[in-house]
């Protein structure tokens, strides 16, 4: 599929259905002739890969602008660029899927971000969206406005309650529903050796935990960043959000789609941290890398579930945790082998000390 972008300031911006054109007018679904007109490239993009080189990446702009307007929120939102994050799974997604021999081959590790619209939070994607009246409200506290009777008689009321704004606090909710299928995350914890990780990811404590250096990770175009679960942070992040960037309709770079890092506060045991990506036009999505990764399916949860390849430089695996419930020397044993087979050598082998039988 052919797509266009065009260079600004910030970065580098993809066509997704719409543009603004010169004369200020914004335009959907506009001809090839004119994207070009209006000085969009166009671009045929190569199937995603493994990225060698070292370049740095461009700051992201909504968080630019949210950490100007207010510096004390980067207390609450926080990437990660170093140190060791865990993926737990089990023996057979690592042997069949992220070290697949296809994938060992191409000297690469490959994670699947999943929609979070089948992940177990029904409230992912939905906690930021759902503070934007209260952000509203707070925003136009004390302001009022004239509205003007059908016999001409002037009457004032609070300026949160004009239907415009009584429209958006309606319709967000809504709308944060559907685009939930639109994000996509793949899920690390800071915690190697957690208990209830391994009983609810780490198939009952026979999986294992899989670290990767994040450094490589990022270098590669993915963001990782913590989630949010406290509610009081969680709702200064929404104000800072609605009162920072939500309501600037330029476009921008790809930028962390803020809604999929907040979660209720009964998972914070997860300790997690995530990859966040969003589907683009076009039935992909693009990393900071402009990497454009296209959406595939597969079965999660029992049912059809959208999906996205990640993929991270094999030498980006540090770790693997052996789960408590394991025959923990016959899976060392074998571990060891197999590694020892494909030339991963600098691979540590860890047990878990959970006291589990």
């Amino acid at each position: 599929m052919t797509h266009y972008y065009k260079d600004t300031s910030e970065g580098r911006i993809w066509y997704s259905g719409t543009i603004m054109s010169k004369d200020g007018r914004w335009v959907s679904n506009p001809t090839k002739e004119m994207l070009e007109n209006e000085g969009w490239k166009p671009f045929e993009p190569d199937p995603p890969s493994l990225y060698f080189k070292n370049e740095p990446l461009f700051e992201d702009v909504n968080l630019k602008k949210i950490y100007q307007k207010h510096p004390e929120s980067k207390n609450i939102i926080k990437l990660i660029n170093s140190g060791v994050v865990y993926h737990y799974s089990t023996w057979d997604v690592l042997f069949k899927g992220i070290l697949s021999s296809e994938n060992i081959s191409c000297k690469r590790a490959v994670l699947r971000a999943y929609s979070v619209n089948y992940m177990n939070d029904s409230l992912e994607g939905i906690i930021i969206p759902r503070e934007l009246p209260k952000s509203i409200d707070k925003q136009l506290e004390g302001k009022v406005t004239a509205i003007k009777a059908i016999d001409g008689s002037i009457r004032y009321i609070p300026e949160s309650e004009v239907p415009f704004f009584l429209k958006i606090k309606a319709y967000e909710e809504i709308r944060a529903k559907q685009e939930k299928q639109k994000l996509f995350s793949v899920s690390f914890s800071k915690e190697s050796d957690s208990l209830p990780m391994w009983n609810n990811y780490g198939h009952d404590g026979h999986g294992l935990a899989i670290g990767f250096d994040a450094e490589q990770i990022v270098n590669q175009g993915y963001d990782l960043i913590e989630c949010i679960y406290d509610a009081e942070k969680i709702q200064k992040l929404s104000d800072y959000y609605y009162d920072s960037c939500y309501w600037v309709s330029e476009q921008h770079p790809q930028t962390i789609p803020l809604n999929i890092i907040t979660k209720d506060s009964h998972f914070e045991y997860e300790k997690e941290c995530r990859i966040p990506l969003r589907q683009h036009y076009g039935q992909c999505c693009i990393t900071k890398r402009d990497q454009f990764h296209p959406i595939k399916y597969d079965i999660k949860r029992g049912v059809i579930s959208p999906y996205v390849e990640v993929f991270i430089p094999i030498e980006a695996i540090r770790e693997i945790w052996i789960g408590p419930t394991n025959n923990i020397a016959l899976a060392e044993d074998s571990l060891k082998g197999w590694l020892e087979s494909i030339g991963m050598t600098w691979v540590k082998i860890k047990k878990s000390s959970a006291p589990l039988i």
